[in-house]
């Protein structure tokens, strides 16, 4: 067998084939199993050559279980040749970090989203050290889209008396994480954490279209990718939507 391609590499590839920076948030919601699973595959099919990589939140997780529910649709987008990302945002002690993550990685997920407020120890200690052993990737949560997210990730914390999001950015470094989420809506924040992060992380940032936050101006300000859910997905003609911005953010038609 060849060597297993790194994530950020595999959505590089893609976001460089399919000339986009997208990252679908694949968020919808249907009470019927087997139509949400169509709808979803459906879906991709229709945008899957505009994006660059999927994130599936706790909606699908809830309404269709990990096995013969959400590892179908992972498989369909790999399909695509889109790398996958659960947006489990763990923060829990490690044993049970440690469980959701190795379901997670079984249903065959590339990457997963993390929160560093648990801490290393006892904490994501055993996530870092399960995806790494299976050469898959944890993007952690640095800043949050949503406007009361603000509240506490900009207070200022420790002897050095920085801000909650600055500590996170720079343990992500120290983790070795591959990525970091970073809201599109504050752009302050996301120079920032490019200044912190260099070129070493990159920054997905979400929030782009319903609530608010502008993609081309995230790009601009640092981010690497942004994450688009509602304004894809929700939209009379997703295919069209995702072109639309596909173009705002990179110029590509």
């Amino acid at each position: 067998m060849g060597q297993k391609v790194p994530f950020g590499e595999m959505v590089r590839r893609a976001s460089e084939l399919n000339r986009t920076r997208t990252v679908l948030a694949l968020d919808i919601e249907d009470r019927d199993h087997s139509a949400l699973i169509k709808r979803s595959e459906k879906l991709l099919g229709e945008v899957g050559d505009q994006i660059c990589a999927v994130k599936i939140n706790r909606q699908l997780v809830l309404a269709l279980g990990l096995t013969d529910g959400v590892d179908q649709i992972v498989e369909f987008a790999h399909s695509l040749s889109l790398p996958t990302i659960m947006d489990a945002k763990l923060n829990d002690v490690a044993h049970t970090n440690a469980s959701m993550t190795r379901a997670y990685m079984e249903c065959g997920f590339d990457a997963i989203i993390a929160s560093p407020i648990v801490g290393w120890e006892e904490g994501l200690d055993s996530v870092f050290e399960i995806m790494n052993n299976a050469e898959k990737s944890i993007i952690l949560l640095v800043h949050m889209s949503n406007p009361g997210s603000e509240n506490f990730y900009s207070l200022m914390a420790g002897d050095a008396k920085t801000p909650i999001f600055e500590q996170f950015a720079e343990l992500s470094l120290r983790w070795k994480a591959h990525g970091v989420v970073v809201g599109a809506r504050n752009l302050n924040v996301i120079s920032r954490v490019r200044e912190i992060v260099g070129g070493r992380i990159q920054i997905y940032s979400p929030g782009v279209g319903v609530q608010g936050g502008d993609g081309r101006r995230a790009i601009e300000a640092g981010a690497n990718y942004i994450i688009v859910g509602r304004s894809i997905y929700s939209s009379p003609d997703p295919s069209k939507s995702a072109r639309e911005i596909r173009s705002m953010t990179t110029g590509q038609k």
